[in-house]
């Protein structure tokens, strides 16, 4: 079994205590969002685990407590972008802590283990393609040799966010726009050794020579433990991904990055009081979820 801490919300962030206590206590316990009346007792013990996959776009908080996860073979998924509050307008300040921190877990665990995530591609009047390969550009500077590397993917209009995108201009990219941009990040991100992979994209991306990728990745879990495993590939997730099966045990409705782009959230409101909600020592990461 591989875990997934966590798609449905930022746990590295704000809820790193809780991580910590439920690895400790052997188990945690999860609901299933589209049926609140299945719960499940999820195992944490290191015989049942055969990886853990961390998704942030902040690991500062979890930096000094990294040895509790050492039982595992265990790597991030690290989101960053280049948008300003507009967009994410509950993230940590990326110059002095999401960047830093990034650097930092590269440091302690290697860069190998450390994915970086240049998604979603967002397109507007502010954010168009110029400014997204200056940004790129930028950013492949700042953590060359922090992660061997980087997964893009361009913005889905999901129905939770539909509203959100309409309301800050987003366009969608034409084939051949997205082809040359994409060719041109490719570019950008072999100049400073990094491998440019995309997620769920078309078949022209990856013909360009950007690698597939898979977001719980067994090969790579594999690697780091040292063992091969066979795990199946995950058929409930889009199509097209090539992600292993995994148990996610986060929450939709509790991260507070705010980005506007993400499925996740469905009301800033609800986020709000399912975080206030929040008990580091409950058995579930939020008890009586509202959605």
């Amino acid at each position: 079994m591989i875990i997934s801490a966590s798609r449905r919300t930022d746990i590295p962030a704000f809820y790193a205590n809780w991580l910590v206590n439920r690895i400790n206590a052997g188990y945690c316990i999860t609901q299933n969002p589209m049926n609140s009346k299945q719960i499940r007792r999820v195992s944490l013990l290191p015989d049942d685990v055969l990886g853990v996959v961390l998704w942030t776009k902040n690991a500062a908080p979890l930096l000094s407590k990294l040895p509790v996860l050492e039982p595992f073979p265990y790597y991030f998924q690290y989101t960053i972008t280049p948008y300003d509050i507009d967009i994410e307008h509950g993230l940590a300040s990326k110059r002095d802590v999401v960047i830093p921190a990034f650097l930092q877990l590269a440091s302690q665990i290697g860069p190998g283990r450390v994915i970086w995530r240049y998604d979603p591609i967002l397109i507007t009047r502010k954010y168009d393609v110029s400014y997204h390969i200056r940004a790129f550009s930028r950013l492949c500077g700042l953590l060359s040799g922090s992660t061997s590397r980087c997964v893009i993917s361009y913005v889905t209009d999901y129905k939770s966010v539909a509203k959100n995108l309409r309301e800050i201009g987003s366009n969608q990219l034409e084939l051949t726009e997205k082809l040359q941009l994409t060719q041109e990040l490719l570019r950008i991100a072999k100049e400073h050794g990094i491998t440019l992979c995309a997620c769920c994209e078309s078949p022209e991306i990856y013909a360009l020579g950007v690698e597939p990728a898979a977001c719980v990745d067994a090969g790579l879990i594999s690697k780091i433990s040292g063992k091969e495993l066979q795990i199946p590939r995950d058929k409930n997730q889009r199509t097209g991904c090539s992600c292993a099966v995994s148990v996610d045990i986060g929450a939709y409705n509790s991260c507070l990055n705010g980005c506007l782009y993400c499925y996740a959230n469905h009301s800033e409101t609800r986020v709000r009081k399912n975080y206030a909600a929040h008990d580091p020592w409950g058995e579930m990461l939020i008890d009586q979820i509202i959605k």
